[in-house]
């Protein structure tokens, strides 16, 4: 085949004692070398699953530059250009038209859509709230939620889809730290709202891609507005009752939803409405597939290998229960390992694009004003430069003197400069507090009549298809 070939699917192995997961061949001809074809089947490739568009390049050398795709294209992969497009010179590096038009329909102003000035606002209102005092509050809640949920999500000796079933407990615990529970609608209305949601955020229609004009009807996303228009209905009749509470001095939970009413802007105002719906809108969709997209594939990882469940769980039964919730993410150190290993293989926010504004200069290399550089975080966190064994299963990496040597920007799950994530410390909590509860009660058994689990590229890195697995009770 002269081409390469995306659809060919190689199996899991083991190398030196170590489980490798199936994932796709980069692509071995550089981007200057690519004919029409080659871009042709790379924008078909890419729409269907960018990680198809990997290429080998991407994973063996640093700050890939062509312009095969009629614009000058950039891979950024050494810490010195990430560093300064992302810190030294990010005033330089807006964000790239592809990626709002896909994000600013769904999400319009929110922190991950906003730019300039609307962004800065955003960002200083919204950074008291993620504070450790205040993300301290939420381990308890998340604990009870989880708690409660277990029995119906992974019922003892049933074989269930455990990426519906993380999406479902994950939903439950956002529900709960976002409104209390106070929000109104059917659980599985609800996630098939919020999938439809994901969806858009995270798929690229190939017109997008080749920056076609916005009056062309997007086909892959036709229906989208009306789940977006049923979830942001719900969030504002939630969102005006808590206002209504707050307003006449009633006693409110103090979730996020309060926490959002409450705050102030620079000028000591309130956030409007549309700015607190905008803000929840982006925490639903930062929020809810990260972390539960992590647990489905941690939890198909130590499915496979056995030595590290073993650790794993051995860790999670030791846990002290007396301690405060909020300190547990600290006492279970290889769990997390475990946690982040999953991060790198499959990252949950995969890739991180800017344009740039005007012409710039990165080692040598000239960046003309246009000109799309991107961070491929499956590329970088498999970097041949930067990692030992680096499509294997090693949770032991980030442990003692190997995860000190780990570089500060080899490894970026929440992304990195001034619009790294704000809820990092949040999602790290839930993570552990969600472990902690579900793995000391269950284990969740591969079923081997099924293939292995395919990465697929969307706003996180979800499975292409779904994971059944047998839950058994410990």
């Amino acid at each position: 085949m002269s081409r390469h070939d995306y659809k060919f699917r190689p199996n899991p192995k083991w190398e030196d004692g170590f489980f490798v997961p199936p994932a796709p061949f980069p692509m071995p001809k550089p981007l200057d070398e690519w004919s029409k074809m080659d871009v042709f089947d790379s924008i078909i490739a890419m729409s269907r699953n960018p990680i198809n568009a990997t290429t080998k390049a991407s994973m063996t050398e640093e700050d890939v530059m062509s312009d095969a795709l009629g614009q000058t294209v950039v891979v950024v992969t050494s810490p010195e250009a990430i560093r300064h497009i992302f810190i030294e010179n990010a005033a330089n590096y807006g964000m790239h038209p592809v990626r709002q038009s896909i994000l600013k329909p769904a999400l319009k102003d929110g922190l991950i859509a906003a730019e300039g000035e609307i962004w800065r606002k955003a960002r200083r209102a919204l950074s008291p709230i993620f504070t450790p005092r205040h993300i301290g509050e939420f381990p308890e809640p998340m604990r009870r939620v989880t708690k409660a949920m277990l029995p119906d999500v992974f019922p003892d000796g049933q074989v269930i889809e455990a990426d519906e079933a993380f999406l479902k407990l994950a939903y439950g615990v956002l529900s709960e730290t976002l409104f209390s529970g106070e929000i109104d609608g059917n659980l599985d209305d609800a996630l098939k709202d919020i999938a439809t949601f994901m969806n858009v955020l995270g798929k690229p229609d190939p017109l997008d891609l080749i920056e076609a004009p916005k009056w062309l009807p997007r086909l892959t996303k036709i229906g989208s507005g009306r789940a977006i228009a049923r979830m942001r209905a719900q969030v504002r009749d939630v969102s005006n009752l808590r206002r209504c509470r707050i307003e006449a001095g009633d006693d409110v939970p103090q979730d996020f939803l309060t926490l959002l009413l409450t705050t102030k802007t620079d000028d000591g105002a309130n956030l409007s409405d549309d700015q607190v719906e905008d803000q929840i809108m982006t925490f639903i969709g930062a929020g809810h597939e990260t972390t539960s997209r992590a647990l489905t594939w941690l939890s198909y990882l130590l499915s496979q290998d056995k030595n590290a469940r073993a650790r794993f769980e051995a860790e999670i039964d030791s846990l002290d229960r007396a301690l405060p919730v909020q300190d547990w993410v600290n006492h279970l150190p290889f769990a997390m390992a475990c946690f982040n290993e999953g991060m790198r293989l499959y990252p949950p926010a995969p890739l991180i694009s800017r344009m740039a504004l005007s012409d710039d200069e990165i080692d040598g290399k000239m960046i003309p004003k246009g000109a799309t550089t991107f961070i491929n975080l499956w590329s970088l966190h498999r970097h041949r430069a930067h990692w030992d064994r680096p499509d294997a299963f090693d949770p032991d990496r980030f442990l003692a003197e190997r995860g000190k040597a780990i570089g500060r920007f080899d490894y970026l799950p929440f992304g990195v400069g001034h619009r790294v994530c704000i809820g990092q410390r949040f999602a790290l909590q839930e993570a552990a507090v969600m472990m902690a509860v579900v793995f000391k009660t269950i284990r969740l058994n591969w079923i081997d009549d099924q293939p292995h689990p395919w990465p697929l590229m969307r706003i996180t890195t979800r499975p292409e298809k779904t994971l059944r697995m047998r839950v058994e009770q410990r």
